[in-house]
């Protein structure tokens, strides 16, 4: 009869164990199911990081053009706005356009109208370009 109860209590010790391993696999799968999923919603505060670097990319750019100073002002600009996209087309996910407004005679400032579409963000904005804005010298 005793051997009997002691058999009977290691079953019920391997049976436990067995349960504490079943949970603990259970947690952990869980677990890495839960960090996915946030990996995975993650990128969205990224966007907003790309759309500024993307605005002071295309002001500079814009700028420059100005200090330039050539007279055909809407062409280079549309010039420019193809090179951007060319050189964005394989490391973003995203579609800039820029269109001119308004050009100042004198080639000083022109306003410009930005058109930026990716996933996460999509707007459209005008801003104010001035040839003082390039941060090198032109010819």
């Amino acid at each position: 009869m005793v051997a009997d109860e002691r058999s009977r209590g290691q079953v019920i010790l391997i049976g436990a164990i067995t349960l504490a391993f079943i949970i603990l696999g259970i947690v952990v799968v869980f677990n890495g199911v839960l960090y996915t999923e946030t990996l995975s919603s993650g990128p969205s505060s990224q966007s907003a990081t790309d759309a500024t670097v993307t605005e002071l990319e295309i002001e500079q750019g814009v700028a420059c053009v100005l200090e330039r100073g050539d007279k055909d002002l809407t062409g280079n600009i549309t010039a420019f706005n193809t090179a951007y996209r060319n050189a964005t087309a394989e490391s973003t996910a995203t579609a800039v356009n820029i269109s001119v407004d308004d050009a100042d005679p004198d080639l000083s400032s022109t306003n410009i109208t930005i058109t930026y579409d990716s996933n996460g963000l999509s707007y459209e904005q005008e801003r104010m370009i001035e040839a003082d804005d390039c941060l090198t010298e032109g010819p």
